[in-house]
């Protein structure tokens, strides 16, 4: 690479130099000028693989992401020349009033993922202090009515003062990382949210509009005040670019809001005006979950106990929905309990948008995901899940009546047990919102024989809670019987109260007989009491 004459003075400087040079590697017809042999081969090679991870990286792409990160690196340090007190002239980090908010960020973020991996950002929470972590004044954190009131935030003054208590020394190759990162994020990523979105940090979601930038940190809703869009432009280039990877449409004042699924296995949801009052986003991150980590989740008091129900449950065959609101754990706690269906089992699993990826948490076992696609739907992919091998068929989320009732029909006669989640609060009102999706859909005439059928589809409701400081917890396991007067009674078999769990009855005689069919192993675990009658 030929070394470029003119030196950037400051950021933006860098930036138009970095992107009028790959605009000239990409868009020039000379191939290799001055280049022989191997040299033109090399050159070739490169400007295909460039435009390649150019047009992957805006999808989601994480190993694309980093191919043009290194590659911005080379041009700053071979084709701009840079040297290290060069670097210290573009980010003064050795003085903290030269910097901005969104630079100190950065820069922590830079030194926490290099200590600590994925965790870092946590990891810096935890050790500075800061509110996302404790609550009131038994933690010692800010207490005052107006901080509990407005919730969780994280400002500009915390960021620098852990800035000063950090004095961070950084080499030559930390600045040109932070510099790379800074420009690719702005040319090529999602600006300051670009980290924050990848899987470089163990963060459950972020969302933005105009004038907030919240991410969700263990269920928690955190608001990074000391950052924000400098236009609704840049947010909507953001916008935009996040809504790229759509199979369907393109996001338009037409086709104002949409759903969709990015190559890092997060969701997203855009929408923008006339629909929306601005431009906004949300991500919804699956990273934070490893897989055969079921314990990992229930931490409370006697969370051995309410993991040994599910295992009993899962190996037992039953019917499972796990219910609550959203950011509440549902999805979490549904790819960790996959950990204990029988190895020997194929999975069959039905999304609206690839969030789950199981196939990737679970390598060695049998599994098939489909996702909405044109007019593929989830009733549609459902239905053809029974066309195949399926021991258990698991749907994402029950979030329309059509699903509903094509999931009904798949628990009666398609495999050995399903799994689902939904947004419902009560067992009363899940029952009740399946039962009228099979009047309206199905063609019953009668509520009853709807009742009778979706008691048969859900055995069990597995419902999580979280609370105000973003702590999640299974609130009751329910067990759904039938009953000749209301067409279903419920019992409750395991409760979370007094900061523990609780055994709160016994499995009915039918599902305790299909249980103990299914899994021998019932009477060594430490829940039995749940199936001794």
């Amino acid at each position: 690479m030929k070394k470029k004459e003119t030196k950037p003075e400051n950021i933006g400087q860098l930036m138009i130099s970095v992107k009028e040079y790959i605009e000239d590697l990409i868009f020039s017809g000379e191939e290799g000028k001055g280049e022989k042999g191997s040299g033109k081969d090399k050159f070739r090679r490169q400007k295909g693989r460039l435009r390649q991870a150019l047009h992957r990286c805006s999808l989601g792409s994480e190993k694309d992401r980093m191919f043009v990160r290194e590659f911005i690196k080379e041009i700053i340090s071979e084709v701009l020349g840079l040297s290290e007190q060069e670097l210290f002239m573009l980010l003064p980090v050795r003085q903290e009033d030269g910097l901005s908010a969104q630079d100190c960020f950065e820069v922590l973020l830079y030194s926490y993922l290099r200590r600590c991996g994925e965790e870092g950002f946590l990891r810096m929470c935890e050790e500075h202090n800061l509110p996302i972590y404790h609550v009131g004044t038994e933690s010692g954190c800010r207490n005052d009515t107006t901080y509990q009131n407005d919730g969780y935030e994280i400002s500009e003054g915390e960021i620098r003062g852990i800035m000063r208590k950090e004095a961070l020394h950084f080499t030559y190759p930390d600045l040109l990382e932070i510099l790379a990162q800074r420009v690719y994020q702005e040319l090529y990523g999602f600006s300051f949210c670009d980290r924050l979105i990848s899987q470089e940090l163990a963060i459950d979601g972020v969302s933005a509009g105009k004038n907030a930038v919240y991410i969700m940190l263990r269920g928690k809703k955190v608001r990074l005040s000391f950052l924000c869009f400098e236009s609704e432009n840049a947010l909507a280039r953001v916008v935009r670019k996040l809504a790229r990877n759509h199979p369907q449409a393109q996001l338009s004042r037409r086709n104002c809001a949409m759903v969709l699924g990015l190559l890092n296995n997060v969701r997203v949801t855009v929408a923008r005006p006339p629909a929306a009052e601005g431009w906004n986003f949300y991500v919804r991150k699956f990273n934070t979950i490893k897989a055969d980590e079921p314990a990992k989740l229930l931490t409370d008091k006697n969370a051995s106990y309410a993991v040994s129900l599910l295992r009993i449950l899962v190996k037992g065959c039953v019917n499972l929905v796990i219910t609550g609101e959203q950011a509440s754990g549902k999805t979490t706690l549904l790819k960790a309990m996959v950990s204990f269906i029988d190895g020997r089992f194929s999975i069959r699993l039905a999304e609206g948008a690839l969030e789950m990826h199981l196939g990737e948490l679970y390598p060695k076992r049998n599994i098939l995901t489909m996702q909405e696609y044109g007019e593929l739907q989830q009733k549609e992919i459902l239905s053809l899940f029974k066309k195949t091998d399926t021991d258990v068929t698991i749907c994402g989320e029950i979030n329309e009546p059509q699903t509903a009732e094509a999931f009904v029909q798949i628990a009666q006669s398609g495999g050995r047990f399903t799994m689902c989640t939904s947004h419902h609060n009560t067992t009363e009102r899940l029952i009740s919102y399946m039962r009228n999706a099979l009047l309206k859909g199905a063609g019953f005439a009668s509520e009853r024989i709807a009742t009778e059928q979706v008691v048969e589809a859900l055995n069990f409701d597995i419902h999580m809670e979280t609370d105000k400081s973003g702590h999640r917890y299974i609130e009751r396991i329910t067990e759904i019987e039938r009953e000749e007067t209301k067409g279903y009674k419920l019992r409750e078999i395991l409760v979370f109260s007094g900061g523990e769990y609780h055994q709160a009855g016994v499995i009915g005689e039918e599902h305790r007989k299909r249980i103990c069919r299914s899994y021998e192993g019932w009477q060594q675990e430490e829940a039995a009491g749940v199936l001794a009658g």
